[in-house]
């Protein structure tokens, strides 16, 4: 499911205009906002689930959340539409945190307010669905049941892509090699991993999410067919980890000496399996440790997920082998330049895609997109 995503005066991005669908690529230099990018849906994602000061605190707090290139009175802005619905915020923030009430709406299909501004900015920003629930419906106690129904459903199903957002960043292979994950009945990777080892044993045992943990396996066989081949599980009071075991071997090695971009390929898989259908994941530099022949396995593993379950999956990245990978659709890059008024163009965008079908997108790339489309304007000129 693809989403809309607006964002305006917000840490290092002044302004950017996002509409990913299915696998999309994020590409910049560093410092380009494209970590902010992600965050940001975290932020809303945060905002929904607590509260807008609780998500500010998650966020880094107060300071630094105005872009501090642009004039103090410049309005920060987030406009995100998932479906038929849209959700607009001003937020303004000062040292104690955010300032109450946040000036709010939510459209239908961009046009129609579904519900008074000040009812909105109650439910939207709840605590609770119970208390969300039950105001939507004092709110519309002049319109018929069926009604109120439908209109609670709209707003709970944007509500619930939106809490289901992950950012996967940073992953804490060190924890999981020394350690393990702690036992639990979660269903979903953490955003760092942690819980994987857990949450890969729950899969396994789990006939609704066996096939999570055949996935994961099956893909693994392809991008490292020379180390792995299976796995089993051990457990050690409340702690979970894992024996890897490669190709007709039955000696299995303990996690420990598992190479990174093993363990960082199995938590990739294991984020989007995560995702229920519909959902909205992102992966930050998810070709660290990683060789290219694995790179390419996951992302078609990617692409697969992506289509059979209508996830958007959005990948920040700096590799010119996974920008290769996304040739045949420059739609679904993205290039992130502070230099531009608005930071963020969809690749066939900023190029002519015909254009783009002669080099490879990683050579580009590495020699900036912006110098070469100035470069491809002069000799035009010329």
């Amino acid at each position: 499911m693809g989403f809309y995503l607006k964002i305006k005066n917000y840490r290092g991005i002044r302004s950017a205009d996002f509409t990913p669908d299915g696998v999309c690529a994020i590409a910049g230099p560093n410092g380009s906002g494209k970590s902010t990018l992600l965050s940001a849906v975290k932020l809303l994602r945060d905002a929904v689930d607590g509260g807008f000061d609780k998500a500010l605190n998650l966020s880094g707090g107060p300071w630094g959340f105005a872009n501090f290139d642009l004039p103090s009175d410049t309005p920060t802005e987030f406009v995100m539409a998932i479906s038929d619905l849209q959700w607009e915020l001003r937020p303004s923030v000062n040292a104690s945190g955010a300032v109450y009430p946040i000036p709010e709406k939510i459209m239908k299909n961009g046009k129609d307010l579904l519900f008074p501004r000040e009812i909105a900015a109650y439910c939207i920003l709840s605590r609770g669905k119970k208390a969300m629930k039950d105001s939507l419906l004092l709110s519309l106690c002049n319109s018929s049941s069926s009604d109120s129904d439908f209109k609670y459903k709209l707003l709970e199903d944007f509500i619930s892509v939106l809490k289901q957002y992950q950012n996967y960043h940073d992953y804490h292979l060190w924890q999981l090699r020394k350690s393990g994950s702690q036992a639990g009945s979660e269903t979903e990777l953490r955003s760092r991993g942690e819980n994987a080892f857990s949450v890969l044993r729950n899969w396994h045992n789990s006939r609704p999410f066996k096939v999570h943990y055949e996935f994961v396996c099956d893909v693994l066989r392809e991008a490292f067919p020379a180390f792995f081949d299976d796995l089993d599980f051990e457990s050690a009071g409340q702690t979970v980890t894992i024996r890897i075991y490669p190709p007709d071997s039955d000696a299995g090695i303990p996690v420990y000496f598992a190479p990174n971009g093993f363990l960082t390929a199995l938590l990739h898989l294991m984020a989007v399996c995560s995702v229920p259908e519909g959902g909205i994941l992102a992966i930050d530099e998810p070709e660290n440790s990683l060789h290219p022949h694995a790179i390419k396995t996951l992302l078609n593993a990617f692409r697969n997920r992506a289509e059979d379950f209508d996830i958007t999956v959005l990948l920040a990245t700096h590799s010119p082998f996974l920008l290769n990978e996304f040739r045949e659709e420059p739609d679904r890059v993205y290039i992130m330049d502070q230099n531009r008024e608005d930071q963020l163009v969809r690749l066939d965008k900023l190029r002519d895609p015909e254009w783009l079908r002669y080099f490879s997108l990683g050579d580009l790339y590495g020699n900036d997109f912006a110098r070469q489309e100035d470069h491809a304007v002069t000799e035009e000129t010329v």
